[in-house]
């Protein structure tokens, strides 16, 4: 199969391959395992586990099982990692799947902040391995165990674990000489993805968020409905996926339409939508619901059928809250009076904060306090970053491969990340390259983007370089101190600087690597990302202006030696008080000669 020959040197290609095979074969079972280790290699973990678990059902067996623990480290869930490799029964595995099974061990137990035990594991398998084993599976451990040993601060025993290490088996085949050009690239990986084609090309559908990536307030942003209308125009529908409840999807899309988005209602999810769904799942259809909120949530909830009422003395089978800008003290009131009731209480959102022209208001999660803080009642939330509202907008314009896109880490991309949906971050509204590149686990975008013209382009995917550097498509050369400081070219970078879209992904990569081992983020400055080909984004070091003015005058200074004056018969040769020494060394020169 040509996903075989193809997953170490494109793994995106492979990916598209195995998927063609699998819908002319699906239900053959080593055109799933293609799919899952293609899905693996390209970093499409959440598919990957889909794969892994179908091939099992089909074999009965044990099947890919260090692909599915790694597949659940690549998502952030070095715990399920550990608990699916002691759920295995390792006498059923071949060699070789048994020490990739301590690979992704020894991982996982260092993402969780235990490299002793790490160590221990790979250690514990090289004592057992047959001396007659493949020496590559020799290697590979040795290698982790390098890699553990460094981890705990033993980097002269790395070095010497590195040193000992079984040279790589030399392949007499003829190979096309570009495939060196990454010879000192390893495989480790990150949680920024990489594309063989337009983003566009590559999923059906773009989930938008709409303040802070498609517009700001009410004003437009550059390239925003531009690079939507052409990404459809390359088959990516669009669904536009908001926090905002007080609007309807009508009302939306009149906004949208205003700024050339050509869109429809049907376009449109809102968190009042989506907590109006959850509410549906859980309550009696026409129960009574009081609705704190504007039209927005109003309609929701009507739509799913349920009763409005406007008093806790009607007996409320739940509370609803979305943002209400008018909202006042006697609606929160009888919000809480129906709560203490036994009202359940739902929430649209619960972000805490809404970005307006002045600054960051109130959001709807400040007001949910309230009500929280006087009846001791969490609600149930919809919105983002709960992961519901990405699969019932997916489900509302029929996406099965979607791409998120936003702009602000704690919503749009948690909420992907807790989907399973890759994304992509934009650097037009709230959180800049700097927030990104000291971003947690679980708000890590897959792509990165200057604006909305990410959809129409190839991503570049990072590369980790056996000296710890990362680079990325054509950017600088990445890496991170001891100490947390970012660098490029060997250039720390100290001070606000301007970076090309490239060396920002390598950075993001190298940053949020150490950021996992460290336990801590790097020190980032604030950070201008601009396109490639713009000079500006150029790390440059500093000249050494100050340093190189005072060498300068050192060198005028000596310079103007020669035209001091030769000393005279008024400059003593000696200095006052040092007669009597020029003396001693006069009656002693005759010792001297007889001495030589």
């Amino acid at each position: 199969m040509l996903a075989g020959q193809l997953i170490d040197l494109d793994p995106e290609a492979a990916y598209q391959h195995a998927q063609a095979a699998v819908s002319r074969a699906g239900r053959v079972d080593v055109v799933r395992e293609a799919a899952a280790l293609t899905a693996y290699a390209s970093g499409r973990y959440e598919e990957a586990l889909r794969e892994v678990r179908a091939v099992r059902r089909m074999r009965a067996d044990s099947s890919l099982r260090a692909i599915e623990a790694d597949a659940e480290r690549g998502l952030g869930h070095p715990d399920k990692a550990v608990e699916i490799i002691e759920a295995t029964d390792a006498t059923s595995l071949d060699l070789a799947e048994q020490v990739e099974l301590v690979l992704v061990s020894s991982g996982a137990r260092a993402d969780l902040g235990q490299s002793d035990v790490g160590l221990v594991i790979v250690d514990d398998a090289l004592a057992v391995l047959p001396e007659a084993a493949d020496e590559e599976l020799r290697r590979r451990l040795m290698e982790v165990k390098a890699e553990r040993l460094t981890e705990l601060g033993r980097d002269a025993e790395a070095a010497d674990v590195l040193e000992a290490m079984p040279a790589p088996v030399e392949d007499t085949d003829i190979i096309d000489v570009a495939l060196f050009q990454d010879a000192d690239v390893d495989n480790k990986r990150s949680a920024l993805r990489g594309s063989g084609s337009a983003l566009a090309e590559e999923f059906d559908c773009a989930l938008l968020d709409l303040d802070g990536t498609a517009w700001s307030g009410d004003e437009r942003i550059e390239h925003a409905a531009a690079s939507v209308i052409e990404a459809r125009q390359a088959g990516m529908s669009s669904a536009f996926v908001t926090n905002n409840a007080m609007r309807t999807p009508a009302q939306v899309a009149e906004k949208l339409n205003g700024m050339d988005f050509d869109a429809n209602a049907d376009m449109v999810m809102t968190s009042a939508m989506d907590i109006a769904a959850i509410m549906a799942e859980e309550l009696d259809e026409g129960s009574k619901v009081f609705v704190l909120g504007g039209p927005g949530l109003r309609l929701a909830v009507e739509e799913q059928g349920f009763t409005l009422v406007g008093s806790a003395d009607e007996s409320p089978a739940a509370v609803v809250q979305g943002l209400d800008k008018e909202v006042d003290w006697a609606a929160l009131s009888e919000g809480a009076f129906a709560i203490e009731r036994g009202a359940a209480f739902y929430a649209s959102n619960l972000d805490a904060t809404l970005p307006v022209e002045r600054g960051q208001a109130l959001g709807n999660g400040s007001l949910v306090r309230a009500i929280t803080h006087a009846t001791r009642k969490r609600p149930t939330a919809g919105g983002k970053p709960e992961p519901g509202i990405y699969r019932r907008a997916s489900a509302l314009v029929g996406a099965t491969n979607p791409l998120a896109v936003g702009d602000r880490l704690e919503t749009d991309i948690m909420g992907a990340v807790a989907a399973g949906i890759p994304a992509m971050h934009v650097l037009t509204g709230v959180h800049q390259a700097r927030d990104v590149i000291r971003a947690p686990r679980g708000q890590r975008p897959s792509y990165l983007a200057i604006d909305m013209r990410g959809l129409l382009e190839s991503h570049p995917a990072p590369k980790h370089h056996r000296d710890g550097t990362w680079t990325c498509g054509v950017s600088q050369v990445a890496k991170v101190t001891r100490s947390g400081s970012l660098m490029l070219d060997d250039v720390e970078l100290t001070v606000p600087v301007t970076v090309s879209i490239d060396s920002y992904r390598a950075l993001a990569a190298a940053a949020w690597e150490y950021a996992d081992a460290a336990g801590e983020p790097v020190t980032c400055p604030e950070m201008s990302v601009v396109d490639n080909d713009d000079p500006s984004g150029i790390v440059r070091a500093p000249e050494a202006a100050a340093g190189e003015e005072r060498g300068d005058d050192i060198l005028a200074a000596t310079a103007t030696a020669d035209e001091l004056p030769e000393p005279g018969e008024e400059t003593p040769t000696f200095l006052p008080g040092e007669e009597e020494l020029e003396e001693l060394l006069a009656r002693t020169a005759d010792l001297d000669d007889e001495e030589r």
